[in-house]
Parts: C-alpha cells; sequence; structure tokens
C-alpha cells in the first residue's frame, strides 16, 4: 500500500464519527466507537502481547469524539464521556481504516503447469529463509510445491514441518505409511490407481495441509497426480452456474470407520467465504456416505455432482510425475486435489504422509515477508 498522508481530520457535528481526508482525494468517516474500541494506549492493550485489556461492554455505547488535534504524524483524540485521550499513528490509521488484506485467491493452473516451475530442494529451503518463503508462497498461492533430495529416512517430514508449523496428529499417527500391505482399512494401502480426491473430508476441522514423502519407488506405474480444485470450480461456476450454486448449498455426509474410529462430517463439496471467494474444495468419492435428502432433489444433485467429478478427473485439468527417493509435495488440503495411476507386480512404492494446517504456514510466511528480504 502506498503511503497517503492524513491532511485533515475533525468530529462530525455530534462527534459520533470522525471525518479524514487523504492526500490522495479519499475521504473516511470512521466511527467513534471503532476509535475507542482500537486504542491501544498502555491502558487499553498490552505493549507486550498486543492484546486488549478492555472489553467492548466497559466502552460506553454512546461514546463521541469530544477533542481532535491533527499533526504531521498522526491524530490525538479525546472521547467523551470518559474524557479518555488516544493517538492514532497515520499508517496505521490507512492500513485499518482501508481493511485488512485478504488472503491472495491464488493463480489458477491446469495440464498446462509443468511442476518444476513449483520444486526446490530441501537443503536449499534449511539453509535459504527466502528459499523458503518463495516455497510457502508457491504453496499459498498455487496450493502445491514439490521438493528434492528430502533424506529418504522414516519421518523425515516432521522435520520439513517444524520450519514453518507443527503436525496435525489423527487416528493415523503423526505421519503414516502409504504401501500396499494385506486387509488394508484405507484404499490407499493397496496398489489400486486413486481418482484425485481430498483428504479426510469426514473431520472437522478438515487437515489444510498434507504432505507426501516418497521414500522408495522403482514400480511401473504409481505416478502422483494433482488437480486445482478451485480451477475447476472456477470452470464450473462459469459454464454451470446452477450446478455450482446447488454444491455451494448441499451438505453431504462423509464418514471413516475402522475398528477405533467412526469419523462423520456433513459439508458442502464447494464451499464459499463471507466474501462469496472460493475457500474449500471438498470431495473424496471413497469416503463420501450415503446423501440423505429430499428425493425430489436428489436427481438435480446427483447431475451437479456428476458434472463437477467428471471435470475433477478430467486429464486437462491434471498434472501427473512421477516421485523417487527423497521427493515429496505438499498440497493445500482445501484446494488441491491428489491421486495416483495404478501399480503392481515387481518392485515396492513406499510413501510416508501427513498432515499441518494452514494457519501455521501462513504464520510464517507473514513473518518471512515481514522481514524485508526480497
Amino acid at each position: 500500500m502506498s503511503i497517503d498522508t492524513l491532511v485533515d481530520a475533525a468530529p462530525d457535528s455530534h462527534g459520533h464519527r470522525l471525518r479524514l481526508r487523504w492526500s490522495s482525494g479519499r475521504r473516511d468517516l470512521v466511527p467513534a466507537i471503532w476509535l475507542r474500541d482500537n486504542c491501544h494506549c498502555p491502558a487499553c492493550q498490552d505493549a507486550g502481547s498486543g492484546q486488549r485489556l478492555i472489553d467492548i461492554t466497559q466502552v460506553p455505547p454512546h461514546t463521541t469524539i469530544e477533542q481532535c488535534r491533527l499533526d504531521a504524524s498522526g491524530i490525538t483524540l479525546r472521547f467523551a464521556p470518559e474524557r479518555h485521550q488516544t493517538r492514532f499513528d497515520s499508517a496505521w490509521l490507512q492500513r485499518l481504516v482501508a481493511g485488512e488484506t485478504p488472503l491472495p485467491t491464488g493463480d489458477r493452473w491446469d495440464a498446462g503447469l509443468d511442476p518444476a516451475l513449483r520444486t526446490d530442494t530441501y537443503p536449499a529451503l534449511k539453509q535459504d529463509s527466502k528459499r523458503l518463503k518463495r516455497w510457502l508462497g508457491w504453496v499459498r498461492d498455487s496450493g502445491f510445491a514439490c521438493l528434492t533430495q528430502v533424506p529418504a529416512e522414516d519421518g523425515a517430514l516432521l522435520e520439513l514441518v517444524a520450519l514453518f508449523g507443527y503436525v496435525r496428529e489423527t487416528n493415523y499417527g503423526r505421519f503414516f505409511d502409504v504401501k500396499a500391505v494385506a486387509d488394508p482399512i484405507n484404499l490407499a494401502y493397496t496398489g489400486l490407481g486413486l481418482p484425485v480426491h481430498t483428504d479426510n473430508p469426514y473431520r472437522d476441522p478438515v487437515p489444510g495441509l498434507q504432505i507426501l514423502h516418497c521414500l522408495h519407488s522403482d514400480t511401473e506405474g504409481g505416478d502422483s497426480v494433482l488437480c486445482d480444485g478451485f480451477a475447476v470450480a472456477d470452470w464450473l461456476r462459469t459454464e454451470h452456474p446452477d450446478a455450482f450454486e446447488l454444491l455451494t448449498r448441499t451438505p453431504v455426509p462423509f464418514r471413516f470407520r475402522d475398528a477405533n474410529s467412526d469419523l462423520r462430517h456433513r459439508a458442502p463439496l464447494i464451499e464459499l467465504d463471507a466474501e462469496d471467494r472460493l475457500s474449500t474444495v471438498r470431495y473424496n468419492n471413497r469416503s463420501v456416505d450415503t446423501a440423505a435428502m429430499a428425493m425430489d432433489d436428489l436427481g438435480r444433485f446427483y447431475d451437479a455432482y456428476r458434472l463437477f467429478a467428471a471435470a475433477l478427473q478430467d486429464a486437462r485439468w491434471q498434472i501427473q510425475f512421477k516421485m523417487g527417493s527423497g521427493d515429496l509435495f505438499m498440497v493445500d488440503n482445501r484446494r488441491v486435489l491428489h491421486g495416483r495411476t495404478a501399480y503392481q507386480g515387481a518392485g515396492t512404492r513406499h510413501l510416508q504422509g501427513g498432515y499441518a494446517d494452514l494457519d501455521g504456514l501462513h504464520s510464517r510466511l507473514r513473518i518471512l515477508e515481514q522481514s524485508g528480504q526480497p
């Protein structure tokens, strides 16, 4: 945001709002109660933690501005009836009055994206915070990023997660093995091909990040497949708006159960945030439970469901690559779907997977961006 100088500040005729005029010509009308609530003097805000020391119930409901003084760097205000005085820096006011900058909605991609453009080496990330910032930025903006040269050792993915956040432990443990086993509790533990999907839609909240790390692979097949669910949802919204709207408002039941777990959650396949932007794509054909809804609605739902599913599995929306020992990828599990081609015959394919939360990644990325490094 460019620096905009505050050139005039004065309360309105009743003191309920503060009129601000900026050098760019922009004008703002700010409620007195908002300014009082956001006072960051030592009596109202702890200097160390930045947390409020007062509750909104302690602020008089009819707070007004009884005095305003503007200088080169900000304004000093006095509120009635408390006669409480505080000061606001112009740069702080400009940033806050403009509203919080939302997280980037991300760059969409399809089969034309070369995964090498989102790939770095693990040693580089450990040694260079600028490279780590770029890699985490790829996950934030594109929904995935890849690594090479990760030690092919048990639990190595935990060290990667420690670079930006914390492991999300589940009933599968802090991390889990993905390989063909006898009597699997999950189809991931077979050699079958897996259509692209998001993980754990039966949880609330769903894990924000999934990591898959290859310890060994010498099989024919078993290629990794990724799909940008937001790109497909954007296409559906444009080309089939009725189907899109139906999928955003129809809760779908998901379930996983074994001897020790019975996990259930109901949520739409496509979720929007308060500003009508895509926030989550939730798709997993192996975990969807029997839909219970009015019979009259089932036909229209299944038409939309099939349309979305067919697009997600269409090769024009997917990238495919072979993982070798020491390779790893991380996906935004609310956006990017992952799967694999089938493998069988001689050889073994051994991956380890784990989960982490997106807030840790976003937090670490903000700190790296605030450091001022390019």
